[in-house]
């Protein structure tokens, strides 16, 4: 907002004019004037004032089609403005209002009711000015997180024995609670997750940014899956159980050279075994979710990867997914695409039907998908 403040008076009676004029500019505002509604509009849209003051009952244009047009106008700032009519008859206030009028004075204008509208209304545009600068500077600083945060996604690595690796992780905002990582270990397995910090957006996010170095840190130290879990439950339970945070995942360790994988769960979906037939039996996997109670225990389970087999992890953003219509994408739906493709990785094919199911509808939940699976002989 200018200093000293702009406003602008539309009304057809000269002598109104001068009297509102004199009255404002006695308190330091400066003052622009326009006779008629088109003209009033006209100098809004040009001189964009802090504040006009609007005759309703004017030629050419009345008071009330100008404030429908300045408010219906997106493309313009906030201007608050305050009606000045002769008709006090509660519906014609009530239509003013409507029309977009933030404040009205009624005619003749008392000068302390004059002077105390018109600051009580810049002070509202000063906040609201301020509200909209500290908006601005937020959505900056969101999309600075969001590259910073598409830091934490690993590259992929190569692996040999006819064994691929493909994971994707999108956010309902601009920063999502959703991780992942594949973290090659000294014996040539590889640890690799799913995870769903609860909530969305930067506080999810900052605790994802936790879990992520924790995992890291941690896997150097344990072998064994259920004791990684287990400690890395603990630290969580420390960081973030006072704030009613928790988190989610499934964890596996998996060996390419023979397709040996170790399977552990903390309050996660269960992964999705696809097999030559179709579905695989995946051995029912337990455990709490991260950061709930100290000292959970995590157990482990093992299967192999055959040639031609995948295993999925995924978060809930993938069956909780919303069309137009409002309809989750779903288990059975998931199942259903899993056992018609024919191919036995389906991780890339099944984003983009997530992508269609969804249209237009607005992302409702971070969406986090990884797929290990071997070649077929």
């Amino acid at each position: 907002m200018r200093e000293p403040p702009l406003i602008l008076i539309v009304d057809d009676n000269p002598a109104n004019v001068e009297i509102l004029q004199m009255r404002l500019m006695a308190n330091s505002y400066d003052v622009i004037t326009a006779t008629d509604g088109e003209m009033g509009l006209s100098m809004a849209r040009e001189k964009l004032p802090d504040l006009i003051l609007l005759d309703i009952m004017m030629p050419k244009m009345d008071g009330f089609e100008v404030c429908r047009q300045l408010k219906g106008d997106p493309t313009l700032p906030f201007m608050p403005i305050i009606l000045v009519t002769a008709k006090t008859e509660s519906k014609d206030v009530v239509a003013g209002l409507e029309a977009g009028g933030d404040e009205y004075l009624t005619k003749p204008v008392d000068h302390a009711a004059l002077v105390a509208r018109v600051k009580s209304m810049l002070r509202i545009k000063s906040l609201h000015d301020k509200v909209i600068e500290q908006s601005t500077q937020l959505r900056k600083q969101l999309k600075t997180a969001t590259r910073i945060q598409t830091l934490f996604w690993p590259e992929i690595p190569e692996l040999e024995a006819g064994v691929h690796i493909w994971a994707v992780s999108i956010p309902a905002s601009y920063v999502g609670g959703d991780l992942y990582d594949v973290i090659n270990l000294s014996d040539g397995s590889i640890l690799a997750y799913v995870a769903d910090v609860s909530d969305k957006g930067v506080p999810a996010a900052l605790i994802m940014a936790a879990l992520s170095s924790k995992i890291r840190s941690e896997s150097r130290i344990h072998n064994d899956i259920s004791r990684l879990l287990s400690s890395i439950n603990n630290s969580m339970y420390n960081l973030i159980s006072d704030e009613g945070f928790f988190a989610t995942i499934v964890l596996v360790r998996y060996w390419p050279i023979n397709g040996k994988m170790q399977l552990a769960l903390g309050g996660h979906l269960q992964p999705l075994w696809i097999v030559k037939d179709g579905l695989g039996n995946m051995p029912q996997l337990n455990g709490i979710s991260l950061g709930i109670t100290a000292n959970a225990n995590y157990e482990k389970k093992e299967i192999t990867l055959s040639p031609g087999d995948s295993i999925l992890l995924y978060s809930d953003g993938l069956i909780e997914a919303e069309n137009e219509e409002h309809e989750l994408f779903g288990n059975e739906r998931l199942i259903r695409y899993a056992k018609a493709k024919k191919d036995r990785h389906l991780g890339e094919g099944l984003f983009d039907e997530i992508t269609k199911w969804r249209g237009n509808a607005i992302v409702n939940d971070d969406l986090t998908m990884l797929e290990i699976w071997r070649d077929q002989l």
